[in-house]
């Protein structure tokens, strides 16, 4: 029962696009392949979907199977339209006017469960009752969400993921050669996972002009080897709704500090380095 429960968990942070909290479940030894009960579908099928291509490449890196059909017979590549999931599984991309229609042209109508009709954002961010902030999968989140840095920065051992070929070719080809290509990398990191130039990564809520839910804006994954000038940048990258000039301050649970304009060279490790530090947006 406990294990049906977490699957569905599972399910619900794969849809939402809460890609720690997968990891974390993945981590935790809960069946990637799980199925939902009422309509078959897995952690995969959601993300696919739902566009989460992050948590696709985490899914497939962890040994979820992409042939897995739902009640209606689709796999999780059968509903692949991102483009970038598509390259995933070497499909070819879905034409905007077929798209969740039916053969004969009439809509196909999809289950939508509860927590994304009434979406919850406290989930967004949040960690499986239990956990605790792990820097090993923030190190991979911020990986997964980067897909263009070196595949050194991935932080999982072999034993952590699934090397068959099937799997492995998943990833980013459909390759026997981009596979073994994968697995080499993986196979070359240390005991504990971290190479010796892997990146390691912050997680960083963002807020505008106060720490309240309300005004919480999303959050990164920063380099924390980054000078504070680039993390701004990355805000400003992939942060919605954020003001076009702004300067930032750091809250630390009790207190909002000022970040000077001459602190932007330090590095964000130095500035942000506790646990309930985040950053606000001031506008000018």
């Amino acid at each position: 029962m406990e294990m049906d429960a977490r699957i569905n968990d599972l399910h619900e942070m794969a849809a939402i696009g809460n890609l720690k909290a997968v990891l974390h479940y993945c981590q935790s030894g809960v069946d990637v392949n799980g199925q939902n009960t009422m309509n078959g579908w897995t952690a995969l099928h959601w993300a696919t979907h739902r566009g989460h291509e992050p948590i696709v490449r985490a899914l497939l890196l962890r040994g979820a199977r992409k042939d897995v059909k739902n009640k209606k017979g689709e796999t999780p590549v059968d509903l692949a339209k991102k483009p970038e999931i598509c390259e995933l599984y070497g499909k070819e991309v879905v034409e905007e006017e077929t798209e969740g229609k039916n053969d004969d042209g009439t809509k196909n109508f999809t289950f939508v469960p509860s927590y994304l009709t009434n979406l919850d954002l406290s989930k967004l961010w949040s960690l499986p009752d239990g956990s605790t902030d792990n820097p090993k999968l923030n190190q991979e989140a911020f990986a997964l969400s980067n897909p263009k840095l070196a595949l050194e920065a991935l932080p999982i051992t072999a034993n952590e993921i699934s090397t068959n070929t099937s799997t492995m070719a998943n990833i980013n080809a459909v390759t026997d050669a981009t596979a073994a290509a994968y697995a080499a990398a993986y196979a070359s990191t240390s005991v504990d996972g971290a190479s010796s130039d892997a990146l390691v990564a912050k997680e960083i809520l963002v807020y505008s002009r106060s720490v309240t839910d309300d005004h919480l804006l999303g959050a990164i994954f920063a380099n924390v080897d980054d000078t504070i000038e680039k993390t701004v940048q990355l805000i400003h990258e992939e942060i919605d709704d954020v003001p076009t000039e702004f300067n930032i301050a750091r809250y630390n649970g009790s207190k909002m500090i000022p970040v000077n304009m001459k602190q932007y060279a330090r590095k964000t490790g130095d500035m942000f380095r506790g646990q309930d530090d985040v950053i606000v947006l001031i506008p000018k």
